[in-house]
């Protein structure tokens, strides 16, 4: 199946109302509708119409560069189409995320839990060199298993990433909830890091040739962020996601070759401020990569 097959038609606003031309535009926008991995509440299927449906309803216009999304060369290319189970998830994603890549553009994805990252990851690692993951997150998700006997899970994600792509190197900003597994694991593995401030990151975005960014909402303290399946108190202040996106996508944007935002779900959210927490920051990370791209 074809990635032109897979995406017939929007079901749902395109995000920032933006109505770009595939063929030119440097960024496509797709939906990865999926939360069976997911051990928390779930509900995060839901999550890319709903930021899409919230975004249209915030300001663009973004005074320093004189940029207004909405009216910016993105292609949204609208939805996956919903798959229940892991293989499926890996084998449709994977053949979407080649093809994109290939045409040379740089992909935003929005879940989906957060094991949606895990097929675009490993498939982006499989056409770079050395890939750099930067993880907003409040989990490590670096469990051998989780639930019992589970393998492959939004809490498995970035253990399975390090075991099958030799070249990922993963690098979280502040993560707060830890299991004694995943502590011992990122402690005892060269290839992964904990940045804890703003200079971390900015020496982190020096040192990468390639650079992938996930951001779980739940990076985000639950105050500013309750639409989460897993919350965890004692989070980021969502400035400080900003403040790091606004900062380093201008000036590392040749480096980076994907973004996804994920685990935002709207069945447990509270007006719609999660959503649209999750916009604004997409917000700020197109105003950061489409100046920069050629």
């Amino acid at each position: 199946m074809s990635f032109r097959e897979l995406y017939m038609h929007h079901v749902s606003p395109t995000l920032f109302g933006v109505n770009g031309d595939y063929d030119s535009a440097k960024i496509l926008v797709m939906g990865i509708p999926f939360d069976s991995a997911a051990t928390g509440v779930p509900g995060a299927r839901y999550a890319p119409r709903r930021i899409r449906e919230v975004s249209v309803e915030l300001e663009t216009f973004h005074p320093a560069t004189g940029l207004d999304v909405e009216f910016a060369n993105v292609f949204d290319a609208g939805d996956l189409p919903l798959v229940t189970c892991v293989d499926s998830l890996v084998r449709v994603v994977g053949r979407v995320v080649e093809e994109v890549y290939d045409s040379g553009k740089r992909i935003i994805s929005l879940g989906g839990d957060h094991f949606v990252s895990y097929p675009v990851i490993s498939t982006v690692a499989r056409k770079t060199g050395r890939l750099g993951v930067l993880v907003f997150d409040a989990h490590m998700d670096l469990r051998d298993e989780y639930p019992f006997d589970c393998r492959y899970s939004h809490a498995t994600v970035f253990r399975r990433l390090l075991e099958e792509n030799s070249n990922i190197e993963v690098a979280y900003f502040r993560p707060r909830g830890w299991s004694k597994e995943e502590y011992l694991y990122a402690k005892e593995n060269k290839r992964v890091q904990v940045l804890g401030d703003e200079t971390e990151v900015e020496d982190w975005f020096m040192r990468a040739e390639n650079v992938y960014v996930t951001i779980d909402i739940d990076a985000v303290d639950p105050s500013f962020a309750p639409g989460t399946g897993t919350p965890e108190p004692f989070g980021l202040h969502p400035d400080t996601v900003r403040r790091i996106i606004e900062e380093t996508f201008p000036r590392y944007s040749q480096k980076i070759r994907g973004l996804d935002i994920v685990e935002v779900n709207p069945l447990v959210d509270v007006n719609d401020v999660t959503s649209r927490l999750a916009a604004k920051l997409l917000m700020y990370a197109l105003v950061g990569l489409i100046p920069y791209l050629g």
